[in-house]
């Protein structure tokens, strides 16, 4: 096998609660993730040495800066395989929108080299330079569709079900910084130092996983401050609310916005309601996705 090609696949929060900053400036928090379908594709070659790296939209201004090739020069480094490989990606997830879309990329990489050139590194040990990479990155390593991430993140807990969740995703393409979100959030909040978990995550979780269940906890703490960033944002959620009768909720720092439908058919209906009587102007920069669970 000279080439694999694997999926990154897209996240959403289910329920974000920051927690307490840290000394070493990031932020405690407790989060529902779920992984879904809408995926970049990866494509990832054997070549003799070195590391290539090519994407069809521009990520970062220097290839080395990107996160999949900061996997790829970590895996190899580690497992010290004196060989090279070239990445491809194609990228179908928005950048910068809140779904896990660079930590995806990053970890599919880590499996993929992996898997590709055989390096037999268990799953203990891809999650261990996962963490190095990124808050985020550890869970697409699991290769599951639903956890608790505790810590930065990073502390992981599978949430075993079957349950399967369809979303109208909207991304206005605005352009929000995580680092600014999370000041913006510590300039307003009192919980800075230390404050006590929310556990109605925890009670939930006690519950199975069903869809009224899911729906009732749809929550995030930097909401606030990302519609006070980017005001188009609060929009959406209030019309993606309205339009749909279903609650809306953001994705990590934002700008992605989302509801939850029982059915296919029910987004549909849901992204027709959502657009309907919207002036063309008004869309201008928008993504509108519907996706389901990636089981």
């Amino acid at each position: 096998m000279n080439s694999i090609k694997i999926s990154a696949p897209a996240k959403v929060n289910l329920f974000l609660k920051v927690l307490n900053r840290r000394k070493d400036g990031y932020h405690n928090i407790i989060t529902l993730f779920e992984r879904i379908s809408l995926a970049d594709e990866i494509e990832i070659s054997k070549i003799p040495h070195g590391i290539r790296f090519k994407s069809d939209k521009p990520i970062t201004a220097d290839p080395k800066d990107n996160l999949a090739y900061k996997a790829a020069e970590s895996i190899l480094k580690y497992a010290k395989a004196g060989k090279g490989v070239q990445v491809k990606l194609k990228k179908n997830i928005p950048i910068a929108a809140g779904l896990g879309g660079g930590s995806s990329d990053a970890a599919s990489t880590l499996m993929g080299i992996n898997k590709l050139y055989n390096l037999k590194l268990g799953q203990g040990v891809l999650i261990k330079l996962a963490k190095k990479l990124g808050a985020d990155v550890p869970f697409f390593i699991l290769d599951k569709p639903f956890a608790i991430a505790r810590g930065i993140g990073d502390r992981l807990k599978v949430v075993n079900s079957d349950l399967v969740l369809w979303h109208l995703i909207v991304c206005t393409g605005s352009k929000i910084s995580t680092a600014r979100i999370y000041g913006m959030f510590d300039a307003s909040s009192k919980c800075l130092t230390g404050c006590a978990s929310d556990d109605k995550i925890s009670r939930s979780l006690r519950q199975k996983l069903d869809f009224n269940t899911v729906e009732s906890m749809l929550y995030n703490d930097l909401k606030e401050a990302a519609v006070a960033s980017a005001p188009v944002t609060g929009t959406i959620l209030e019309r993606l609310a309205y339009t749909t009768g279903r609650r809306a909720m953001m994705s990590g720092s934002g700008p992605s916005v989302f509801c939850l439908n029982r059915s296919r058919k029910e987004a549909l209906k849901a992204k027709r309601k959502l657009l309907t009587g919207l002036p063309a102007g008004n869309k201008n920069g928008w993504q509108v996705f519907i996706t389901k669970t990636y089981n």
